[in-house]
This record gives C-alpha cells, structure tokens and sequence, in this order.
C-alpha cells in the first residue's frame, strides 16, 4: 500500500513538472492571464511573473516560464499584438490620442471628398472624420474590436462607412482604386510588397498621408513598420512630396513626446 502511494505521488509530481515545463501549456496560462489585465498594464511577461511569484510558485518553475514565455513573445509576436489592440479598443480608457490626426485633418482640409482607404484603421478616429467631411471611406484592421468600435462610432455620427475585418496580408488594396491613402500609426512593413501595393492603389493625384514613430535604434530587428531617419522619402520617392518632417512631438500612441516621422505625398497625374 504505501508503495503505490509512492508512485502515485511521484507521478503526480511528473506531471507537475511536465506542466510547468511544456511550452504550450505555459504560455496558454500566460495568454489568459493577460487577457483578463487592465490595458494600463505595459510589461506583461514582469507582472506575470509577479503574480506567479505571489502566488507560491517555485522560483526554478517561475524562471522555466519566464524563459518560455520570453521565446514564445518573439516567435508569436502577431498573436500578442491582436490580443493587445483587442485589449485596447475595448477599453473605456484609450491608452491613444481618440481625436483625428492633426496631420490629416490639415492635409485634407482644401481637399475635395473621394474614395479612402484607412489601413489599421483601429476604433475608426480618422475613417470616421473623413466619412463626416463626405469621404467614402473604407477602412480595415484585424482587430475584431476595433473594427466593432469603429461601426459602432459610424453609426452614432450618422456616417457611412466600409469597416473591413482583415489583415494587410489579405487585404486587396486594388489598382488606382483611392484619392486618399491614409497611414497613421499602422503596422504596415515598410518593404516589399506593401509599399508597392500602396502605390499601385493611389489614383494619378490620389494623396498618401503618412505619420508614425521613428526607429531610433538602428538594429535589424527593430519593426518594420517603423520608418527610419529620410526612409519614407526613399520608399515614396516616385510621388510628389508635399510635406515630409522629423520632429520630436507628442505622438498619437504615446504619453511622451517621440521623435515622429510625417509625410504628406500626391501621385502624379497621367499627362
């Protein structure tokens, strides 16, 4: 009898052990545990750790996870970015600047209403203003509560708009389909094939209006979304820039002035 409560008790171990360490299963209990936080929790993999640490957890276990969870956030990055605008949009408390971009709202005010495209349009801040100035704007993103959040804001201003569920991946961004390009605070890679595909979409004398974060580290794994320093006068070289900056300003997506990189461009019309 007391040999088989050994083995019982040592198999339960096993499968403690087994538990802790197999990757699948710790970063599903990372992934729920995050999707319950407040949007103002920033460093997630830390406070997780915390809550296993108050929680008893072994301290060996809890630097098993860490080391998990840390490799799993880099290989799986587009699944914590959903579940992050998810997180955000849903939030009474918007961690971004819920007004329409001031770039924008300048770089259209002499601008006679067409055909939009807002890409990662998010809640629908600046898809929603281009509808109110009589603009049929279709905007798209991946986050179902964005997209939700943005329908939900055309409907109470009385707009029309096209809120689209779907990656940039998938999109069809069509050819000469827009006189407006809207970029503002995407992720977006700034490579083949997207900007082509940007290009390609503009209408002759169709506008792209661009603002985002700059990478100021300089390393090959930074994201791609984020333009270095003359990078977006290189990529956008074939249309006739109309204003291009780098400034250190307040930027919409975040609570401290950034160095941000902006440009307004037009496609040049057929002779």
């Amino acid at each position: 009898m007391l040999g088989r409560s050994r083995w019982l008790c040592i198999a339960a171990l096993v499968s403690i052990a087994w538990c802790a360490a197999d990757p699948e299963t710790v970063w599903r209990e990372y992934v729920d545990w995050y999707r319950r936080q407040p949007v103002s929790v920033t460093d997630a993999r830390g406070r997780y750790l915390e809550h296993l640490r108050a929680s008893g957890k072994d301290p060996q276990e809890i630097e098993e996870r860490g080391r998990i969870i840390e490799r799993l956030s880099r290989e799986r990055r587009d699944e914590l970015q959903l579940l992050f605008f998810d997180r955000t949009y849903a939030s009474q408390t918007p961690r971004f600047n819920a007004a329409p971009n001031a770039l924008l709202v300048e770089a259209v005010r002499e601008r006679p209403p067409g055909k939009a495209l807002d890409v990662h349009m998010g809640q629908g801040r600046n898809a929603v203003y281009l509808a109110s100035l009589g603009w049929d704007v279709t905007g798209f993103d991946y986050s179902e509560e964005g997209v939700r959040a943005a329908r939900l804001a055309a409907q109470k201003a009385g707009v029309k708009l096209n809120a689209v569920v779907a990656r940039h991946e998938e999109f069809d961004f069509g050819t000469r389909r827009w006189d407006l390009v809207v970029l503002s605070y995407t992720w977006l890679p700034l490579r083949s094939p997207y900007v082509a595909k940007i290009l390609a979409s503009l209408k002759p004398g169709g506008l792209l209006v661009f603002e985002h974060m700059m990478d100021e580290s300089g390393s090959e794994t930074a994201a791609p979304w984020l333009p270095r320093p003359n990078q977006l006068l290189e990529l956008f070289g074939s249309l006739r820039i109309l204003r291009y900056e780098d400034v250190r300003a307040q930027a919409d997506w975040s609570w401290r002035p950034e160095r941000i990189a902006r440009l307004v461009a037009e496609k040049p019309r057929l002779p």
